[in-house]
C-alpha cells in the first residue's frame, strides 16, 4: 500500500510533467536561417515553385555533361573558363565543340516550375494515428512509470525523423521532368538525389508560445 508521501510524490511528479508538456513541442524538418539554400530547397519541395530569370531571358540549367565535368554547382563561368561556350543560331541550348560534335552543356530555359511535393504535411497525416498512441503510451509512462514529458516528446521526434526519411523514399508522383531524369541518369524518385536532404531531417523540442 502506497503512502501519503509516495502519493504525493507521484501526483506531484505528473503535475510536473503534465505542465511541461503544456508548454513545449516537438518540431520535425529542417532548422537553418529563413535565407538558407537548404530551407529554400525545402520550400520549393514541400510549396511548390515559380522560378524565372533574374537577368536575362533564359535559365542556364546544366546538362548532364556539365554536372559530370564540373559538379552539380556548375556555373557557366566554369565552362567557359575551360571551353568556348557558344548557344548555336536557333538553338536554346549552350554547347561545345568537341572534335567537330557539339556537346550541350546547359539547357536554355525561360521558366521552371517545380510542383508541390508536400512531404512534410504528408508525413503528418500518414503517422498521426501512430503519433496518438505514442502520446497516450508516454502519458501513461508518465502517470504510472515516472517518465517524463522529454523522453516522451524525444520519442515523437526520432520516430517523426524516420517517418518523413521514408515517405521521401516512397515519393514517385509527381515525379522529375524530364530534362531531371535525364541529368540523374534515369533515376525518376523526385525527392532523392543523393540523400544529403533526409540526412538534414531532424528534430528539436522548442517552447509553446515563446515561453
Amino acid at each position: 500500500m502506497s503512502s501519503f508521501e509516495d502519493i504525493t510524490h507521484t501526483l506531484d511528479h505528473i503535475s510536473k510533467e503534465m505542465d511541461y508538456l503544456s508548454h513545449h513541442q516537438v518540431v520535425i524538418g529542417f532548422f537553418g536561417a529563413e535565407d538558407s539554400l537548404l530551407l529554400t530547397v525545402v520550400r520549393a519541395n514541400e510549396y511548390g515553385a515559380h522560378i524565372v530569370p533574374k537577368k536575362g531571358k533564359f535559365l542556364w540549367v546544366p546538362s548532364r555533361q556539365a554536372i559530370k565535368e564540373f559538379g552539380k554547382s556548375v556555373k557557366t563561368k566554369d565552362v567557359a573558363a575551360k571551353y568556348n561556350l557558344f548557344v548555336p543560331k536557333g538553338k536554346r541550348v549552350a554547347c561545345v565543340n568537341k572534335n567537330k560534335k557539339l556537346v550541350v552543356y546547359f539547357y536554355l530555359l525561360r521558366k521552371v516550375d517545380i510542383p508541390a511535393r508536400a512531404f512534410i504535411r504528408k508525413t503528418g497525416l500518414d503517422y498521426s494515428s501512430k503519433y496518438k498512441r505514442i502520446m497516450r503510451a508516454g502519458v501513461e509512462a508518465i502517470m504510472y512509470d515516472n517518465a517524463t514529458g522529454k523522453q516522451l516528446l524525444a520519442k515523437l521526434g526520432k520516430e517523426g525523423v524516420k517517418d518523413m526519411r521514408e515517405v521521401m523514399l516512397r515519393w514517385t508522383k509527381p515525379g522529375n521532368a524530364p530534362l531531371t531524369i535525364e541529368n540523374k541518369r534515369g533515376a525518376n524518385n523526385p525527392l532523392v538525389d543523393t540523400g544529403q536532404l533526409q540526412k538534414r531531417i531532424t528534430w528539436q523540442i522548442l517552447p509553446l508560445g515563446g515561453d
